[in-house]
């Protein structure tokens, strides 16, 4: 190796070594999980996605739904997308009841089966706005909420799962 490009990494490493971190940049507190021993999932998961499937069925009702009622202010790009969405959803709230039975008869495998569908039902209908380049306030927000939603009873349904 030339002595030049030698010199060069030399420098090139100290700097990067003498960079600090983001993560001592960022003072972000952490919620300690509790462990899966001290939490009665079937109870968590139950009681979490019965909140999650009401208001997937209030967001497809208030939001998808009325915005498809106008449909003379929406391409067809658009339209296909909220179409693409409202379906997706139900398909997301169909694997959530799944779950939750799942989780009752404590058959965790297949819980994350459906949990796992569940993110990516949310995943299509994300690339799908996405795609129409509109800055959709509403569905970003939902979609956060909710794919937030899964992971944590999806997290929960694992660590059970592997607890066993």
């Amino acid at each position: 190796m030339a002595p030049l490009t030698q010199t060069f990494l030399v420098i090139a490493i100290s700097l990067f070594l003498t960079i600090p971190s983001n993560n001592a940049l960022v003072n972000v507190p952490l919620k300690t999980p509790q462990p899966v021993s001290n939490v009665n999932v079937p109870a968590v998961v139950e009681a979490t996605l019965a909140d999650s499937m009401t208001k997937t069925r209030d967001f497809i009702q208030n939001v998808i739904a009325k915005r498809l009622a106008v449909p003379t202010t929406l391409d067809h790009f658009t339209k296909d997308c909220l179409e693409t969405c409202k379906e997706v959803y139900g398909n997301a709230i169909d694997s959530m009841k799944k779950a939750t039975q799942n989780v009752k008869e404590n058959n965790f495998y297949k819980a994350n089966v459906d949990l796992s569908a569940v993110y990516s039902f949310l995943e299509t209908c994300s690339d799908c706005i996405v795609t129409t380049k509109q800055n959709d306030l509403p569905f970003q927000n939902f979609q956060k909420w909710a794919k937030g939603i899964a992971t944590d009873c999806l997290d929960k349904v694992n660590k059970a799962y592997y607890k066993n």
